[in-house]
């Protein structure tokens, strides 16, 4: 029973992304053709209408998708909810998946502060590299840094801040590529149930 919930739950929860990346596209064309519209002179009567047109196609298009949306409801929560109920079933059981389960539980929950702590530190340098530096937001970087557990050269030698926030990025691209590795062998070990 759970195993079919789970693949139904899985197949809303990816609809949904899919509808949420189209929503967000269509968003933008809606917003370029208002754009295009308030930049075309009236006098451009047929060039009006025409975007006139794009704009109201581009607005049903939103509507329709926004509506599919609101059907498919928490599909991301109720399938995170159904992932959690199997993975505690397994780890209470004598399944030898749930020891993996509780290493994978403990690392995504390590993934879940070390990533944004990186990604805040990442915004502090590039916020720096935008603008002339002041001590506080130097210090406050140096210390965002080191509490990471990274050794850095100083910020203030020429150049360092660039390394610094290119080291940062690369660190939250690997971070988050384990997250999304851990997360697909959540969902392996969570979908492929043993049969007797």
């Amino acid at each position: 029973m759970i195993d079919e919930d789970l693949r139904i739950a899985r197949r809303r929860a990816r609809r949904r992304d899919e509808l949420a990346k189209r929503c967000t596209a269509i968003a933008g064309l809606v917003r370029e053709a208002r754009r295009r519209l308030d930049a075309i002179a009236v006098w451009d009567q047929e060039a009006v209408a025409a975007q006139e047109a794009k704009l109201q196609a581009y607005t049903m298009a939103l509507d329709t998708v926004e509506r599919e949306l609101a059907e498919l409801g928490p599909a991301e929560e109720l399938y995170e909810e159904l992932l959690v109920r199997e993975e505690r079933r397994l780890i209470e059981s004598a399944d030898p998946r749930g020891s993996e389960l509780l290493e994978i539980g403990r690392l995504l929950a390590e993934l879940d502060v070390e990533l944004p702590a990186s990604v805040r530190a990442r915004e502090s340098g590039l916020a720096l590299l935008r603008r002339a530096a002041d001590r506080d937001a130097l210090a406050d970087f140096s210390q965002q840094v080191a509490a990471l557990g990274m050794t850095a050269p100083d910020p203030r030698t020429p150049g360092a801040i660039d390394v610094l926030v290119d080291r940062l990025e690369e660190r939250c691209r690997k971070l988050e590529h384990l997250h999304d590795k851990l997360r697909t062998r959540r969902e392996r070990l969570l979908h492929n149930r043993r049969r007797p």
